[in-house]
């Protein structure tokens, strides 16, 4: 059998192990919907699922990644949303690779915004965790009850944001708030630098639709929890794996987005 594209490892016996160990159960730590969005990101990639053909049914795919058809429904609407994945009708009905996907690269190109590259992904990640993960512990100590009420607020923005303008606004205070909680200017001007590098790469990237920013903020509201208990240990590992999460969710839309290039 000829492969045309070495990255299309979905019909060679020698590569069935890879199409296992990327379609094998994920584990219980992090954000399962965001681990599951990297997942699918890297099946397309690799060619598992090839762009254009239909994903295998929700109940055989959920099985194999050990998630809830609720947890994987989730993870497709945010694929969806962002393009990668669409849903046809009638007898072939069915979840497919959207073969007119508009890549990440294109989109930061019309916004005038640098691409989003693996290595940016990383080093910015890692910033962030140093940061906001050691402002969620201080914010533990020294937020104020009038300072939670306003994060709560600001958790409730988000939920109530019906665009990304509104649902990044709101997103960025939030983190900002934190930041200002520990009452260390250093800390605040960092944080604000932060979302402000990060709002222009999120606008020209890819589409966060309803489904990521519910999801994302469930993770908000498990990091208020922490600080409204007073618990610095708990509030940083909530923060870090909400970096951690993000990481995952704009990884798989890197891999899809990779793909989506090749077919272009």
């Amino acid at each position: 059998m000829t492969i045309k594209d070495p990255r299309e490892l979905r019909h060679t016996q020698a590569n069935q192990l890879v199409r296992d160990v990327v379609l094998s159960r994920i584990g219980p730590s992090g954000g399962l919907v965001a681990q599951t969005v990297s997942r699918l990101g890297e099946a397309v990639n690799l060619g598992i699922f090839p762009v254009g053909e239909r994903l295998p049914a929700e109940s055989d795919l959920a099985e194999q990644l050990g998630i809830s058809a609720m947890t994987l429904r989730e993870a497709l609407a945010i694929m969806r949303e962002a393009g990668y994945l669409e849903t046809r009708r009638g007898r072939m009905g069915g979840t497919y690779i959207n073969p007119d996907a508009l890549s990440m690269t294109e989109r930061g190109r019309s916004a005038g915004t640098p691409e989003i590259s693996q290595e940016l992904l990383c080093d910015l990640t890692d910033y962030r965790i140093a940061i906001a993960a050691h402002s969620a512990a201080l914010a533990a100590d020294r937020a104020t009850p009038d300072e939670i009420d306003e994060l709560r607020g600001l958790i409730e923005q988000i939920e109530k944001a019906e665009s990304f303008a509104e649902f990044r606004k709101a997103d960025a205070s939030f983190h900002v708030m934190i930041s200002s909680c520990t009452r260390s200017a250093r800390l605040v001007k960092a944080e604000a630098d932060l979302q402000s590098e990060i709002s222009p790469l999120a606008r020209g990237a890819f589409n966060v639709g309803p489904h990521w920013r519910h999801t994302t903020n469930t993770e908000h509201a498990e990091i208020l929890a922490a600080i409204e208990l007073g618990a610095p240990d708990l509030a940083r590992e909530r923060m870090t794996d909400h970096m951690y999460s993000t990481y995952a969710a704009v990884e798989g839309f890197l891999k899809a987005d990779a793909a989506a290039r090749r077919h272009s």
